[in-house]
């Protein structure tokens, strides 16, 4: 693993920070429009506002949505760790604990727990403005060589 200044992938995410969200290179990030707020080598935070469209009949934020932006922020600090293997979820578990509603911006976090040679272990949480928890996801993902 890089430190912080030599790693290219902390760096370009990095100069993300306060931009324009359609500009983000990953397309599920960037139709999600996420507004990245720090990101260090294994960690990441970003922030979205909860859109009409992404409301289930009950008038709150769905849960699908809410794993999506977990998930993604799960993949983006894997990719923190600047490494040229490939990844992808094995699985993935979630826990709801409060409601969102339309309008309101929720801050996404995740952070690797442990950084194996076959597997990382990372997890990811959702808070409300006044900081109250939403939900919790926890991912391990599989390391597979780059294809040449």
């Amino acid at each position: 693993m890089t430190n912080k200044d030599t790693n290219e992938r902390v760096q370009l995410l990095s100069k993300m920070i306060g931009t324009d969200p359609k500009h983000w290179p990953f397309p599920i990030t960037r139709n999600l429009e996420v507004h990245l707020l720090e990101v260090n080598i294994g960690s990441i935070k970003f922030k979205v506002t909860v859109k009409e469209d992404w409301l289930n009949p009950l008038n709150i934020l769905h849960g699908g949505i809410m794993v999506t932006l977990m998930d993604d922020a799960m993949g983006i600090a894997v990719y923190t760790l600047n490494q040229e293997n490939r990844f992808a979820s094995i699985n993935l578990n979630t826990d709801f604990f409060k409601s969102v509603k339309e309008g309101e911006q929720i801050f996404i976090h995740s952070k690797i727990e442990k950084a194996g040679r076959q597997v990382v272990h990372a997890t990811a949480y959702i808070e409300n403005e006044k900081g109250q928890l939403i939900a919790k996801s926890t991912s391990n993902l599989v390391v597979f060589p780059k294809k040449s």
